[in-house]
């Protein structure tokens, strides 16, 4: 989810996974029989205590992983109009803080997955391509 100040600063949250802690976009996954839109807003309230009015399609995605098969797609939603009065950490546990960053703080933190040059595009006015294949990062 790309949810972006009016000094254009993007939001992420940190993560902690298994001892390793990395920057990440908010989201997750879907529930079952949880459309796209109701997975975006959930995981907002879930990870940052926020709404959005409502939530638009930028790009997709995927990660495949050659050795166990194991195939990640990732729906990139921009959050119209976001409220951040309620920012805080929510209750995902893997979820340590969050911050924002502009392109030059992009281009020096570890961000999963591998889309540095579509936030970087993001952040500078460009629409990213629809639909890439990232590198599997383990």
């Amino acid at each position: 989810m790309l949810l972006k100040r009016d000094d254009g600063r993007i939001c992420f949250v940190r993560h902690c996974k298994d001892g390793r802690r990395y920057w990440l976009l908010p989201g997750g996954g879907q529930d079952a029989g949880e459309s796209a839109k109701e997975t975006a807003a959930r995981e907002l309230a879930e990870e940052l205590q926020i709404r959005a009015e409502d939530f638009r399609l930028l790009f997709i995605r995927e990660s495949i992983n050659k050795e166990t098969g194991r195939h990640i797609q990732f729906m990139v939603f921009e959050g119209i109009r976001p409220d951040f009065s309620t920012l805080a950490t929510g209750i995902d546990p893997r979820v340590e803080g969050f911050d924002f960053f502009g392109p030059e703080d992009i281009e020096q933190v570890t961000i999963y997955p591998a889309m540095k040059t579509d936030l970087l595009d993001y952040a500078g006015g460009k629409t990213p391509e629809l639909f890439r294949t990232l590198d599997w990062i383990s």
